[in-house]
């Protein structure tokens, strides 16, 4: 019985997170138990526990007398997860160009895949954005710390969120910057330069968070 409530609950997890990351549910959307529960013919106390794990990851926030809601953002939210990415990929991305063991095969795989996206699915499809995830993630893979890259996996669904919900504007000048910003730290990790790929995604980092600002 435990297992069967355990993968009732993690079926509306994975469920709800989904369609949250993806904006299919946006920011200050209601989520009713009641309405949840029918709608996926399941009983209310999975339901309960998803969205309480939910609100552990940010990803729900619940308000007094009102009930559960999507969690809205706000710039210091943005603000925050990009101090933390800052950190993070500055210094991952140095420590993985200097590595002797680098897979360059790999790397100039991934940039080829990310330059065919551009051609493939326009700069504000969501192949795009995902191939330029597939950037950020190599640079974790690459180091193979499994416990740093667990930690990046939770923050990167906070930053495909955002990307999906404020690029959905066709805001395609910041698309073309950011563009050019990916195959620069791609560039750099082929090229082995820790302080070029240092360099580049700070520049990126710093370009993405001005935009958000300006658009929040």
């Amino acid at each position: 019985m435990p297992n069967s409530a355990k993968s009732k609950k993690m079926i509306v997890y994975d469920n709800l997170k989904r369609r949250i990351i993806t904006n299919a549910l946006k920011p200050g959307d209601p989520l009713n138990e009641g309405i949840l529960s029918k709608e996926l013919k399941i009983s209310k106390t999975p339901v309960r526990e998803a969205l309480q794990q939910l609100e552990k990851k940010g990803l729900v926030e619940n308000i007094p007398g009102k009930g559960a809601f999507v969690s809205r953002f706000s710039f210091q939210d943005i603000r925050e997860l990009f101090e933390i990415r800052d950190i993070l990929e500055c210094e991952v991305i140095r420590r993985v160009a200097s590595k002797g063991d680098l897979n360059l095969a790999e790397a100039q795989a991934i940039r080829d895949k990310f330059a065919a996206s551009d051609a493939n699915g326009g700069r504000t499809g969501k192949s795009y954005f995902s191939a330029g995830d597939q950037i950020h993630s190599f640079i974790f893979a690459a180091w193979g710390n499994r416990k740093l890259i667990r930690e990046y996996q939770g923050l990167q669904e906070q930053i495909v969120r955002i990307t999906l919900h404020f690029f959905n504007q066709n805001r395609q000048e910041r698309a073309a910057e950011s563009f050019k910003e990916h195959l620069e730290i791609i560039d750099a990790l082929i090229a082995r330069d820790p302080v070029r790929a240092e360099k580049a995604i700070r520049i990126h980092l710093q370009n993405s968070l001005e935009y958000l600002k300006s658009v929040i």
